[in-house]
């Protein structure tokens, strides 16, 4: 079982609607990205894509322990791409 921690974010779907999804949270030198686990139906974000993040709008909703990870909510936006 992986201990990554995830993160609920607002997706946009093709369609014009918002769905949700979790990603795992990854710390990168460059800053917080959430990176897909598996595809979300009707939007383009889908294994290996990372999104990036602000850590402003991360809200840790339960911490991690040993057997299962930290659960964070993404509160900021995130646009449709062009």
């Amino acid at each position: 079982m992986s201990t990554d921690d995830l993160v609920v974010i607002p997706l946009p779907t093709n369609s014009g609607s918002v769905t949700y999804a979790v990603a795992r949270l990854v710390s990168a030198s460059d800053g917080v990205f959430a990176e897909a686990i598996v595809a979300i139906p009707d939007s383009v974000f889908a294994p290996p894509r990372r999104i990036a993040l602000s850590a402003h709008s991360l809200s840790q909703l339960r911490p991690g322990s040993s057997h299962r990870p930290g659960l964070y909510l993404y509160e900021g936006m995130i646009l449709a791409p062009p």
